[in-house]
């Protein structure tokens, strides 16, 4: 079961949504090991009840993750196995939003995920204990919501840098560099110091990181459409283009991630590049 969520109005200028996974696996049955290709969005996610294990592919790590962490910008596949009574709520961050709230420059949080009580303090360990207590999947997203007002008052004030890549993750600006610092009204070098601030990579990657996202996504929900298609629709030069994106993100091929996806019928993205 996927069920998401629009935020709280007054929560609107900085989170995108909230998204709750429950899945209850057949426990005679192996764990389930599921690719997440990496997105570009940041999110806080939280596991209140079976943990997670992660294997990163950047560098080989294998590790239990804490039941809350804070994902950042990722530029490698991880894979996940994931509990037999596996419950998984996303809050997604818009673009710089997680950099608004925490005051920490992404490129500080590049490439693996960060055990949220660290950052946050024993309060965010608080809310999964709740979490965990709690029966009514509104009610969960309640407490998030809660404990998320409590932070608008700490939030960074918004440039107008952060509209810009909002633009590029909506596919609708595909401008150069002296075209992005003039929409952000900077500098081209004020543009690339705050666009690392705020994503964690340099503009051209990040819009790599985009175009990737979203043909991973639209293969995932459509297994009919040609990768040729897939290319064509997500602005890639030709298709070979495309592949390299695929190697140097998920490590392999489309089809092989195609085929380890189809390992599992699990799916814990949950969401679609909007």
């Amino acid at each position: 079961m996927i069920l998401q969520s629009d935020p709280h109005p007054a929560l609107q200028h900085f989170i995108k949504r909230i998204t709750l996974i429950r899945y209850q696996l057949d426990t005679s049955r192996p764990r389930p090991v599921n690719p997440f290709p990496p997105q570009p969005e940041n999110c806080l996610f939280f596991y209140p009840y079976d943990k997670v294990t992660c294997r990163n592919y950047a560098d080989g790590r294998i590790e239990e993750l804490p039941r809350s962490i804070l994902v950042g910008p990722q530029l490698s596949r991880v894979d996940l196995t994931i509990g037999y009574n596996m419950l998984v709520i996303m809050v997604s961050f818009h673009p710089g939003a997680m950099h608004r709230l925490l005051h920490i420059p992404m490129d500080e949080m590049l490439g693996r995920p960060f055990d949220a009580t660290l950052i946050l303090g024993r309060e965010i360990e608080q809310i999964t204990e709740r979490l965990n207590e709690e029966t009514e999947f509104n009610a969960m997203i309640n407490i998030i919501q809660q404990y998320l007002f409590q932070k608008t008052s700490v939030l960074k004030n918004r440039l107008p840098i952060e509209k810009v890549i909002t633009q590029m993750i909506q596919h609708k600006n595909y401008l150069n560099v002296d075209q992005l610092a003039k929409q952000a009204c900077v500098s081209i070098r004020q543009l690339e110091r705050q666009f690392k601030e705020r994503t964690g990579m340099p503009p051209k990657v990040f819009l790599r990181l985009v175009r990737f996202s979203k043909a991973w996504i639209m293969r995932e929900k459509n297994n009919e459409i040609s990768w040729a298609k897939i290319a064509h629709a997500c602005d890639y030069a030709d298709q070979m283009h495309m592949i390299r994106d695929f190697k140097d993100f998920a490590g392999v091929s489309p089809g092989v991630l195609q085929t380890d996806l189809g390992k599992s019928s699990l799916r814990l993205q949950g969401t679609t590049i909007d």
